[in-house]
């Protein structure tokens, strides 16, 4: 190997090392490209320099006042400039950046698992855990009229889940929506679950609900000419908004459903 095609191999090499000098565990905030090291080494000289600065200002104000700008921490994944901040500040005090959703809740909230809960006490456990949730800074909106169960095994199922920490008022938002329709809780009561067309429905001859669903809901026969008529229409709509926007990059454009309507 010629020696300068070594040198993207030293530099790296070089800036985890200054990191490991300085106990800082580069996992927590860096996604690595080894496929591209230039691409790592410029995240790696970009976040040493950024740490330097905190090191010598000390805050994230002093360093704004310096720079007379708003600046923002080059840590991955980035999530927003608050949040950002929070996990970068976390991380340079060796605190952690991520947490499974169960340990950012009271320890002293308990919870049942969804089978041992009876009819009569869901809605008020549903409600309790929504409430912690909140309070932790996490939104809960899923659509109406599900039922507390459902809800509340779902949100259960994602106390598991590992989640960057923010600071309160700024963390994730539970809607529930995978974007795969056939697979979701929520589709007897969403729009768009029920006028989507799907594989799955078509092998099923008729809209694919999950088992989770069958003490609720039961798809009719006629549900999957329903679907597909709504498919069409949908289809349709789209085309015709195609035309009309020629130049409009439809692939890149995550609205155009909303402007459809």
């Amino acid at each position: 190997m010629p020696k300068e095609d070594l040198i993207p191999y030293q530099q790296n090499l070089a800036f985890k090392r200054a990191f490991k000098r300085l106990q800082l565990n580069l996992e927590e905030v860096m996604e690595f490209t080894p496929f591209d090291l230039d691409l790592e080494n410029l995240r790696l000289e970009s976040l040493l320099g950024f740490v330097r600065q905190y090191q010598q200002y000390g805050s994230q104000k002093a360093m704004e006042v310096v720079a007379g700008r708003y600046l923002f921490p080059p840590i991955f994944p980035g999530i927003s400039p608050e949040s950002d901040w929070y996990r970068f500040e976390q991380w340079m005090q060796g605190l952690p950046v991520r947490q499974k959703l169960s340990e950012q809740l009271p320890k002293t909230l308990l919870l049942r698992k969804p089978e041992e809960i009876s009819e009569e006490e869901i809605e008020a456990e549903f409600e309790k855990l929504a409430n912690a949730l909140e309070a932790a800074g996490y939104g809960v909106s899923l659509n109406n009229d599900i039922p507390a169960r459902l809800q509340y095994a779902f949100l259960y199922e994602e106390l598991g889940e590992t989640f960057e920490l923010h600071e309160k008022g700024g963390g994730w938002f539970f809607d529930g929506c995978s974007g795969f329709c056939p697979g979701c809780f929520q589709r007897p009561w969403c729009s768009t679950g029920e006028s989507s067309c799907w594989p799955e429905d078509e092998k099923a001859g008729k809209i694919y609900l999950i088992d989770e669903l069958k003490d609720y809901v039961s798809p009719s026969p006629q549900s999957f000419e329903i679907l597909k008529n709504l498919q069409a229409e949908e289809d349709a709509s789209f085309e015709a908004f195609k035309a009309e926007h020629p130049d409009k990059d439809m692939e890149g454009d995550q609205d155009w459903k909303a402007k459809l309507n």
